[in-house]
């Protein structure tokens, strides 16, 4: 079965939610592909990055039935995705442009469901050293309460 047929399959007995889903997939898919996004995941998520601040990176994501657990909050693991990627993005902001950063350590606590219309993540670099970066992020939605807060390592390597 091709792609083309297995998406007329599945549009045959979609629901509203299941056809708004895939709408966002494929809106993340052409948004990667003309190059408004870095990854097919901050694509399929709609991440908005920004750096509020001089020491702080932030990521955005709306809350989406894409990103949805079966008790219809977040995935935890898509919180802990957005807690990595932001925190990810302060140890790189870090560094010179030769270099980069990779993930070597991740704690998170869940403080709260998430809930709400978005999650905000906000990540800043609690010490930066020749071979790794600690960095703390918190989790928000949009009554501005904490949903999890953070801590991850991250080790320093040459961009390729």
């Amino acid at each position: 079965m091709t792609v083309e047929d297995k998406i007329r399959t599945f549009m045959n007995d979609a629901s509203e939610e299941e056809k708004a889903v895939l709408e966002q997939v494929i809106d993340g898919f052409l948004a990667k592909q003309q190059k408004q996004q870095l990854t097919y995941l901050s694509g399929i998520t709609k991440a908005e990055a920004s750096i509020p601040s001089k020491d702080t990176f932030s990521i955005r994501v709306p809350i989406t039935p894409l990103i949805h657990n079966p008790l219809e909050i977040v995935h935890g693991g898509m919180t802990a995705t957005l807690l990595d990627s932001t925190m990810g993005g302060a140890a790189m902001e870090a560094l010179p442009d030769d270099l980069t950063a990779v993930t070597s350590q991740l704690n998170i606590h869940y403080l709260r469901p998430g809930v709400g219309e978005y999650l905000e993540c906000f990540a800043t670099v609690v010490h930066a050293g020749k071979q790794l970066i600690i960095v703390e992020g918190n989790a928000y939605n949009n009554e501005k309460k904490l949903i999890a807060k953070a801590t991850g390592t991250f080790y320093v390597i040459p961009r390729k």
